[in-house]
């Protein structure tokens, strides 16, 4: 019986964990072991806030709900797991899809649990931040049936929302669209979408030449890691096929740097390159309380007093004929920034944080 009402309990305490982080648009939830206690935090416009704190005796039987739910191995301990579980508000709203990462740690294993976007009707290329003149740059890069869009920034700066924008734009029935991912965060109908696996011989460039047998007119390449895959992807480019990717790097005139570290020449660049994008997400104002906190004398209830509500992308975006005029004055992220500052979008303050540094 006490066990039963154990198992009631903890199935109880991750439902009330995952029904608040939703309703607090949480992007991400912590749940991590300390010495004494568990900790539980949640991610809110790219922000971690303390969610609850649990006695450490629930942990593993916490941990170990997860697991079941997300299908992974309840016995493995010592090694990281990754899997995906289902989350929902309630039975009239569709389950969330979420990622769930397992990490041992000194105290006992922590979960990662990553809320993704649950709606398509969300990755409209004109909603992610761009200018009305840099969208225009990217439309015309969508446009063309050949050559290499990329997409660069840090880790958790939008980047793959960005390219999902742009194969949602592009998915139409007479193209074959494929996509290669580490790992598939959004399931896309129309898009035949390939998980990186390399423990099981799949790796990007394993993928790519696998998909080149396929007849596609796009593919979606997850990141540019290595000189392998940064090559196939230019040949893919070169041979009639429009490829979407990503770097890693501090700016979009960067781009062009990071490539030729990777051993593509000049030559082969200025054939196929047709937009080199990089950005930042940057918290939005609140709508409601205009970015006080405080509507009409109490705490706001959209943004829970934060004043702040979503994030949105400052982006600064090269065209084909301006990525190699290095004395082209293009609008940089700052710039870009100091535009949503005006439209009274973001503040001044968020826009240092996020991007001030990167210039």
């Amino acid at each position: 019986m006490s066990s039963n009402h154990d198992d009631s309990l903890i199935i109880r305490t991750w439902h009330e964990i995952a029904v608040n982080a939703l309703q607090s648009r949480a992007s991400d939830i912590h749940i991590e072991a300390g010495s004494q206690s568990t900790l539980v935090r949640i991610r809110v416009d790219g922000l971690l806030q303390v969610q609850a704190q649990f006695d450490i005796q629930f942990h593993e039987r916490l941990i170990t709900r997860i697991k079941i739910l997300a299908r992974l191995d309840i016995a493995e301990k010592r090694l990281p797991q990754d899997g995906r579980l289902l989350i929902g508000l309630n039975f009239v709203k569709p389950n969330i899809d979420c990622r769930v990462s397992i990490l041992p740690t000194l105290y006992g294993e922590k979960a990662v649990i990553r809320v993704l976007p649950s709606c398509i009707n969300q990755l409209a290329i004109e909603e992610v931040g761009l200018l009305p003149e840099q969208l225009e740059i990217f439309k015309t890069a969508l446009n063309q049936e050949n050559g290499l869009i990329l997409v660069t920034g840090p880790t958790g700066s939008g980047k793959t929302r960005t390219l999902y924008s742009c194969l949602r734009t592009l998915n139409q029935s007479h193209r074959n669209l494929c996509s290669i991912e580490d790992p598939i965060e959004i399931r896309l109908p129309g898009v035949n979408q390939v998980a990186y696996h390399p423990r099981s011989g799949l790796d990007f460039p394993t993928i790519i030449r696998a998909l080149l047998r396929q007849d596609p007119d796009v593919i979606m390449i997850g990141e540019i890691r290595d000189s392998a895959t940064a090559e196939l992807a230019i040949q893919a480019a070169q041979t009639g096929h429009l490829v979407l990717s990503t770097l890693h790097t501090r700016n979009a005139r960067g781009a062009l740097n990071r490539l030729k570290s990777l051993g593509l020449d000049q030559e082969a660049l200025e054939s196929c390159l047709r937009s080199v994008s990089s950005q930042r997400l940057v918290r939005k104002i609140c709508r409601q309380c205009s970015g006080g906190g405080i509507n009409k004398g109490n705490k706001c209830a959209s943004c829970n007093g934060s004043g702040c509500h979503g994030r949105i992308g400052v982006h600064e975006v090269l065209s084909a004929a301006h990525i190699f005029d290095l004395s082209f004055q293009y609008c940089t992220m700052h710039e870009a920034g100091i535009h949503h500052i005006k439209a009274g979008l973001i503040k001044e303050a968020d826009l240092l944080t996020e991007v001030g540094t990167w210039q």
